[in-house]
């Protein structure tokens, strides 16, 4: 068993929506439906996923922002990096 720590920062808009930070590595946006499942959107439009609950998506933001610090640490470069040389990369190929 391993344990986690990650630093979780939430700011609720209203009953349906918060914006969420999570080891100021991974950013996006929780929707929670009237169903009660929410939806988890990346920075960028990148779509994490639907989730049984508040707390698996939580969970799940949680587990990234790990996996995320440890490429970073095994010396694959930071996510942040690859998402801007990713996003010129697709803005190249638009135009």
């Amino acid at each position: 068993m391993e344990i986690l720590e990650v630093e979780f920062e939430l700011q609720v808009v209203n009953k349906e929506l918060a914006f969420f930070n999570c080891n100021k590595k991974v950013s996006g946006v929780i929707h929670a439906t009237e169903s009660g499942k929410p939806t988890v959107v990346l920075d960028g439009c990148y779509l994490l996923g639907n989730f049984h609950c508040t707390h698996c998506a939580i969970k799940a933001i949680g587990l990234l922002a790990a996996k995320i610090t440890d490429c970073e640490s095994a010396g694959f470069g930071s996510y942040r990096s690859y998402k801007l040389d990713y996003s010129e990369k697709i803005f190249q190929a638009i135009h």
